[in-house]
Order: C-alpha cells, then structure tokens, then sequence
C-alpha cells in the first residue's frame, strides 16, 4: 500500500514538507513561500533582502539589531553631544566642583 504525504525536504519554520513549486532554498535549508519571514517582526522576506544568523532568517534591521542590540541608541546618544573640543569635559569639571562643595556644606 503506498504511503501517503510525508517524505521530501521540511520546511526550517513548519517543518511540514515542501514541495518543489513553493519551495524557497536559503540557509542551507527549504521554506514555504509563506514561512519565508524574519524571526523577529514576522516580515515577509525575499532572497534579496533576508539576513541568516544561526539557522533563523532575519530582516535587515532585526539582523542589525541582534547582532549590535546598542548601535541605534548609541548613534541617537552621539548626536545629542556637542562635538566641540573640550566641552564635555568642561561641564563634568563644573558638575564634579559642585557636587564636592555641597559634600562639604553638608558636614
């Protein structure tokens, strides 16, 4: 008696089988069209645009964000600094002078 369904290659997100007219082969793996999506906000992907990190597929940004979770906060930090020699020492040498003077008003 034959054997119904089954066999072939699973899919890496369902792991139900995939068959050839809905395949996609990406990270050494097979995909359904529809399970082709970043891990993280459930984006549709395209070979193009996918991101592979430990057998998972990822968008650009949360590939980004997985591998340096801090780069965006640190640029939005860096543009708030002025960028001017000498100023972000000057106001930590006021705000150190000032907080040894109140210690010393306060014994």
């Amino acid at each position: 008696m034959p054997q119904w369904g089954g066999g072939g290659d699973k899919c890496q997100r369902c792991e139900k089988t995939v068959y050839a007219n809905e395949a996609v082969s990406a990270c050494s793996a097979k995909w359904h069209k529809g399970c082709f999506k970043c891990k993280t906000c459930n984006g549709l992907l395209t070979l193009a645009s996918y991101k592979d990190f430990s057998n998972d597929i990822y968008c650009k940004s949360c590939y980004q964000d997985k591998l340096h979770p801090h780069e965006r906060n640190r640029k939005q930090l860096e543009k708030g600094f002025s960028r001017q020699p000498g100023g972000d020492q000057a106001a930590g040498a006021s705000a150190a002078k000032g907080a040894s003077g109140e210690e010393a008003a306060e014994e």
